[in-house]
């Protein structure tokens, strides 16, 4: 089970969320081709929805 608080594990979320949409964007610009492989970016977009929508209390 996850450990934490929901705000805790809403940071990291949001924190993995971040690096991986920046190393992504770096990884296109440096060997990709953005105007065709733009739609990849859509992976940590959607990793942030989910870090952020509302949890339980365990």
């Amino acid at each position: 089970m996850a450990r934490g608080t929901p705000q805790e594990r809403r940071l990291l979320g949001l924190w993995t969320a971040g690096w991986l949409a920046l190393l992504l964007l770096i990884g296109l610009f440096w060997v990709g081709n953005v105007a065709v492989e733009w739609p990849v970016l859509l992976v940590p977009v959607i990793w942030a929805l989910v870090a952020v929508r509302p949890r339980r209390e365990e």
